[in-house]
């Protein structure tokens, strides 16, 4: 019986760290004039951050650009699939906003804003 309660207890302890693992895996951008990314979120520095493994132009995959930097980084689950406290950066310029994530199975509401303007974004999960 002591056995069944522990067993139970650990399976219910870890059932919030499984639903926070939802941002994890490789997402995939919208698309602006032809180009997306795909972009893998795991774990850094005991947060979450997301780091581009793949970019694609209207002629398919390229190299070179945003390939292999990090752009969103200390993500911490809010629960409910929800993420906040971290930061979005265009590779481009190393500009940086506020991120807000929502994941809904296969797909991620993307939300950063800069005072009251705000850039908001659907990506899809690839793996």
């Amino acid at each position: 019986m002591k056995r069944l309660m522990l067993v139970t207890a650990l399976t219910l302890a870890g059932t919030p760290a499984l639903a926070e693992t939802q941002l994890t895996g490789t997402w995939q951008t919208a698309t602006y004039s032809g180009d997306y990314a795909h972009v893998r979120f795991g774990p850094c520095q005991g947060k979450i951050c997301g780091v581009v493994t793949k970019t694609f132009g209207p002629d398919g995959e390229i190299q070179g650009g945003s390939l292999g930097k990090t752009i969103v980084v200390n993500m911490e689950p809010a629960g409910g699939g929800s993420y906040e406290g971290g930061r979005i950066r265009r590779p481009d310029t190393g500009q940086s906003a506020p991120l807000k994530l929502q994941v809904q199975g296969a797909s991620m509401q993307v939300s950063a804003c800069i005072g009251p303007l705000c850039r908001n974004e659907t990506w899809q999960k690839v793996q």
